[in-house]
């Protein structure tokens, strides 16, 4: 059946190649009058063939990708995450579930654009990341060097008018660490006349989603326009496709429950000047399982052996024991992940909650630019528990010390062995039942407690401000901001009694001159000039004060052109100088914090596409990404001066990335996309450190094998929709090959997501969601001590959505 999927997709793709298809151009940028445009409609393209938004003066060419309000309407995406990933070049990678403990990258979803995870989350242009962060902070190899920001927790998606991906450092202007590229959410600001909505679905797993929205505008002249939005989305335990077996199971505790609040204010007080306020509230409370468990370890006599090596010991053949508990060395079991089960049985938990507030005021306009003031202020709490108790002893004791009581508990009454009998009986009462034995587990949960009041806390904060003034003087379009952020951690927690609280603190000021020089109705040149200036991250614990690496100051040069051959074809080339500052997260979990003397990440980014009208219905495009770093930043097992320690080393990274894309128009009713994405990473330690020989690469410097194995080395997708008067459909393609059978269970495998819209009327519309179409097994995330997690298996959602 999988290959007939494959044929199929293959196919479908080579109809597409061989068709033809249409795209009109708006060929004056400077007669689009950028902020006035409150519409929900297909996406206007410049003489370049780049689409227009509200923010895309910032841009400077480049391989952009917008996903309108039009299509998230009728493909009724429930978050960003979803939306996004028809884009080519854009992969999730994600534990199996919806939350994430704060400071691990492996139990959290992380986003990469062409390889690259340095990818950049904006809301209306402004960063939302926290400079003190270390929410995606430590394990991984390279998966480190997220900005620490959960693209789903952002905001809800009834607050989205459009999403913009940029991909490579075409919009350096967000920052020089925009390695991978730069995704803006755009909110929605309230018309000219008063509308509401409501959206209601329900589906698998007791997934709901309810939704509320209305907007308008008042005043004698209609100036003051309003949005506002509310919404919960909910789901009980998921269901998951396991790639060994092939079997379906349910994973405890991939349960979830997540609300947001939106309000958008804004006042026109003439065609050039306005005041935006813009608050958003978004909280939830995840389930915690850890990871997705394997199947074929998942019965009662695995969990009963693996549970008792976890916190007893190893036993000979009678039934003695002769080797320690595995309590730190777990991952060397088979079924060692299958016992996080227990986490979501107990309700272990991730919360979070977000206030966020931004104001700006426009005083001027000119020529699609925007010179402003704004001020924002956010706060992001993460809280949680996580409880795995595996087993107790006699007194009832739990977790910590649980692995020796048990081990001299069993010494004492089976000195010279137990019988079968025996060790069974030592299994009922002291190991937790097996969770296929849901009453015996409930019972457990039950006599042993749930999981009770959260044991850890991580609040970041951050203030700011933002100037940008803009002008355009002849052929040239000026742009200048200076940005200042202060940025704050603090976090707490407890275990075994212990109280443990540190502070962190970083301030940020960025500055940044463009020029775009339109030196003729078909070239553009882009030269701009970006300064940055971090504070050494300051973190204070138990009364103790560590500074990080230092203060890092910075200007990184970057240039852009981009030059129209004629109406049908146009192309692009950037540069960019790259540099990323040290973060608190680089060191974390690591014996090595002061050994280490980590350097800021600097590189160059080079990028150049092309793009061609094949006929009036068909458009081709070619992106090439090349990043060259002369030094990043790789959390590595190294043999140093004779020892081995697992460490965040500096060495030198060289990655090449292909995006292939068509557009084509069959006629009036059907339009597909196609694209190819191929992307390779090659990494050279440095400064005399060599990897551990054990992780067996035939060179010892050379880790391009588990960098480039944690990820499919291809990607293709294919997106085809049909309209035809009240009806919408879509399907969604994603074929994943050339993944490597250490992290994935195939080598490759194919999603499909299909939907479904039907209007009744102007304002009634009922739709179907099916993610997963095929019941597919597969992963997107790996973890040396978890392995591969699966992902969700086949989800339907039904619901209506009513516009009055």
């Amino acid at each position: 059946m999988k290959r007939r999927y494959t044929a199929a997709a293959a196919m479908m793709m080579v109809m597409g190649l061989c068709a033809s298809a249409s795209a009109a151009f708006d060929e004056n940028l400077n007669d689009y009058t950028l902020d006035a445009m409150v519409v929900e409609a297909d996406a206007v393209k410049n003489k370049f063939g780049d689409t227009i938004t509200e923010q895309s003066y910032y841009r400077t060419g480049g391989d952009v990708k917008v996903i309108t309000r039009e299509e998230i309407e009728k493909r009724h995406y429930t978050d960003v995450s979803e939306a996004i990933k028809r884009i080519p070049g854009v992969v999730f990678r994600n534990p199996g579930y919806r939350g994430g403990e704060y400071g691990f990258s492996s139990y959290n979803n992380t986003v990469s654009i062409n390889g690259d995870d340095r990818v950049i989350i904006l809301v209306d242009g402004r960063r939302v990341d926290n400079a003190a962060s270390t929410r995606l902070g430590s394990s991984g190899a390279t998966t480190n060097k997220s900005t620490g920001v959960n693209l789903d927790q952002v905001t809800n998606m009834e607050n989205v008018d459009k999403i913009e991906v940029i991909k490579g450092p075409g919009a350096s202007v967000y920052g020089a660490d925009a390695t991978g590229g730069v995704i803006n959410i755009i909110t929605r600001k309230g018309g000219q006349t008063n509308r509401g909505s409501i959206d209601l679905a329900t589906g698998s797993w007791d997934k709901h989603k309810y939704a509320i929205s209305y907007s308008g505008s008042a005043g004698s002249d209609n100036s003051f326009h309003y949005f506002v939005s509310a919404n919960r989305d909910m789901s009980g335990d998921t269901k998951f496709k396991d790639g060994d077996t092939g079997k379906t199971g349910t994973l405890l505790g991939g349960r979830y429950k997540e609300d947001g609040v939106n309000v958008r204010i804004d006042k026109d007080f003439n065609d050039k000047q306005n005041l935006k306020i813009w608050y958003n509230y978004k909280d939830g409370k995840d389930g915690y399982p850890i990871c997705t468990p394997r199947l074929r370890y998942f019965n009662a006599k695995d969990w009963a052996d693996t549970a008792f090596k976890l916190t007893t010991g190893i036993l000979d053949e009678n039934n003695k024991i002769v080797g320690d508990p595995l309590w730190w060395n777990g991952n060397k079991l088979p079924g060692y992940i299958n016992m996080f089960q227990v986490d979501g049985a107990f309700g272990s938990y991730n919360s979070f909650k977000n206030n966020d507030l931004d104001i700006q005021y426009t005083f001027n306009k000119e020529n699609g630019m925007d010179s402003f003031f704004r001020v924002y202020n956010q706060t992001h709490t993460y809280t949680g528990r996580d409880v795995y108790k595996w087993a107790k002893d006699s007194q009832g004791n739990f977790y910590s010390n649980t692995s020796m009581v048990l081990r001299d508990e069993y010494n004492k009454l089976y000195p010279n062995g137990a019988t079968a009998e025996q060790l069974q009986q030592f299994i009922k009462d002291h190991i937790v039942p097996f969770p296929g034995d849901e009453d015996a587990m409930k019972e457990w949960v039950k006599e042993n407690g749930g999981v009770g009041e959260p044991n850890r806390w991580n609040i970041e904060k951050n203030r700011g401000a933002q100037l940008q003034y803009a002008k355009t003087i002849g052929q040239n379009d000026i742009i200048a901001s200076v940005t200042y952020d202060k940025s704050k951690l603090y976090s707490k927690s407890i275990r075994n009694g212990v109280t443990n609280v540190s502070h962190t603190d970083r301030t940020t000021i960025t500055g940044y001159i463009q020029d775009k020089i339109h030196a003729s109705d078909k070239w553009d040149i882009t030269p701009a000039l970006r300064y940055s200036h971090y504070k050494s991250f300051n973190t204070s614990t138990g009364g103790n004060k560590i500074d990080g690496k230092g203060a890092s100051n910075e200007f990184t040069p970057t240039l852009n052109t981009e030059y129209m051959f004629d109406d049908t074809s146009s192309m692009y080339f950037g540069w960019t100088k790259i540099m990323r500052p040290i973060k608190q997260g680089d060191y974390t979990n690591t014996d090595t914090y002061q050994s280490v003397p980590l350097d800021d990440e600097k590189g160059n980014v080079f990028t150049l596409g092309v793009k061609k009208d094949i006929t009036d219905k068909t458009t081709v495009a070619v992106h090439y990404d090349w990043t060259k770093m002369s030094n990043s930043i790789a959390k590595l097992p190294v043999v140093h001066e004779g020892s081995l320690v697992y460490s965040p080393v500096n060495a030198k990274e060289d990655k090449k990335s292909i995006n292939l894309t068509l557009d084509h128009k069959f006629d009036e009713h059907f339009t597909l996309s196609a694209s190819y994405s191929h992307m390779k990473d090659k990494w050279m330690a440095k400064d005399g450190w060599s990897l551990d020989p054990s992780w067996g690469y035939k060179n010892p410097q050379d880790v391009n094998t588990a960098i480039n194995s944690l990820r499919p080395a291809n990607q293709y997708a294919l997106n085809l929709s049909y309209e035809n008067g009240k009806l919408y459909t879509g399907l969604l393609t994603n074929w994943y090959t050339g993944c490597s059978r250490t992290a994935f269970t195939d080598k490759q495998f194919l999603v499909l997501d299909w939907n479904v819209n039907y209007e009744f009327t102007k304002d009634l519309a009922a739709y179907l969601l099916v993610n997963n179409l095929t019941n597919e097994a597969y992963q997107t995330a790996y973890s040396t001590t978890y392995g591969g997690a699966s992902m969700p298996g086949r989800c339907i959602m039904v619901g209506m959505k009513y516009n009055f």
